[in-house]
Order: C-alpha cells, then sequence, then structure tokens
C-alpha cells in the first residue's frame, strides 16, 4: 500500500514582502527587542509556519528588516544628490541623514548601534548597506575633484570626518544630549567647511 505525503506548502514573494512590512513595523515602533515570529506571523494574518519557511529563522528576519533600513536609507540618500546643487552635496546628505535618523529612530539603532552583531552578513545585507554609503562616497570623490573638498584630502579620511560628524549629532538628537541653545545645522557645517578651501567656506 503506497501512502500518499502531504506536500509541503508553498508561500508566495509577496507573503514574505507582508512578513518584512510587519517586522519593519514592530521594530520601527518599539524596536528590535519586540520582535517576535509569532507577533509578526499574527500582523501577517498568516502562522509561524510561514516565517519560517520563507526567512529561515528570527535571525534571518531581523536580517530582512536591516536590509530594508539600509535601502530606506539609502533612497534618502540618493534623493537628497538629487535635489542639490554640486556644491552643495554634501551638506544635503549630512540633513538628509540626520533628518531619517531622527524620523526613524529605532531603525537607526538597529543600523548603527552595535545590533549587526551576530546577524550574518548575507549578499543581499551587504549590497543594502554598500547602496545606503555609496552616495557619500561618490559626493566625496566628485567634491574632491570639482575643488569644493580640498584636492589633497584622502576620500576615507573626509567620509569617516563627515559619517562621524552626523551620526554623533544624531545620537545626541535622538538622546536629548544636543544643546538647546546650538544650531545643529551650524555645527554640521562647520566640519564640512573645514574640508573646503578657504575660497570656498560657508561665511558665517
Amino acid at each position: 500500500m503506497i501512502s500518499h505525503m502531504a506536500r509541503p506548502k508553498v508561500y508566495s514573494d509577496d507573503l514574505r514582502d507582508k512578513l518584512l512590512d510587519a517586522a519593519v513595523e514592530v521594530v520601527a515602533d518599539r524596536g528590535v527587542g519586540a520582535l517576535s515570529v509569532r507577533e509578526v506571523a499574527h500582523l501577517a494574518g498568516t502562522s509561524t509556519t510561514a516565517v519560517y519557511s520563507l526567512l529561515g529563522s528570527k535571525t534571518a528576519l531581523t536580517a530582512g528588516v536591516l536590509v530594508r533600513s539600509f535601502e530606506s536609507f539609502a533612497a534618502h540618500q540618493e534623493e537628497a544628490v538629487a535635489n542639490s546643487a554640486p556644491a552643495d552635496v554634501l551638506a544635503g546628505l549630512g540633513a538628509h541623514y540626520v533628518g531619517w535618523a531622527l524620523e526613524n529612530p529605532r531603525l537607526y539603532e538597529l543600523m548603527f548601534g552595535g545590533s549587526l552583531a551576530g546577524i550574518p552578513q548575507s549578499p543581499e545585507l551587504q549590497a543594502a548597506a554598500t547602496r545606503a554609503m555609496t552616495p557619500l562616497h561618490d559626493g566625496v570623490v566628485a567634491a574632491i575633484a570639482a575643488g569644493f573638498v580640498r584636492r589633497d584630502a584622502e576620500t576615507a579620511t573626509v567620509m569617516a570626518s563627515l559619517w562621524a560628524q552626523v551620526h554623533g549629532l544624531s545620537m545626541l538628537l535622538l538622546s536629548g544630549h544636543f544643546p538647546a541653545e546650538a544650531d545643529p545645522a551650524t555645527a554640521a557645517m562647520a566640519v564640512v567647511d573645514g574640508w573646503r578651501p578657504p575660497s570656498t567656506r560657508t561665511e558665517s
């Protein structure tokens, strides 16, 4: 007698997107610590089996949220480049960086707050993270070539300087420790101006 085994259920890519949408919603609202397979499945109107079938594990679900976060951040950075005059790209990137962080504090914390430890660096995640930093890299390269930044400056050093500034500014604003009497835009521009040739610096 031949026994008939049930075929495994096949889930769609649309459901995978729905699960990731739900996971992003949970993390954006309450942080990565609140993320659970059960709640994500409930929000997506499906079972935990679907989550494990489509994503594999809670760790993979978290990685999916990271990918979505980096992609959203990257789109915001790309928008800054598109909407800025060549001489103002670096300032525009900084403003959009801080703006995105303030609008998405828990996603930002997941991306840059040390939560990447233990998350496998899949090609998809690596590509999303690279895309997120590409506008800054390309902006610095273009600024050096055009003379908006000192021509003797090293791309990696300028990038690190600007990134450290906007990251620190974002964290201070998010934690409420940025001085109320200080102007964040002026503080940010001081770092950008530090890399400009004297003749192109912003007048105070």
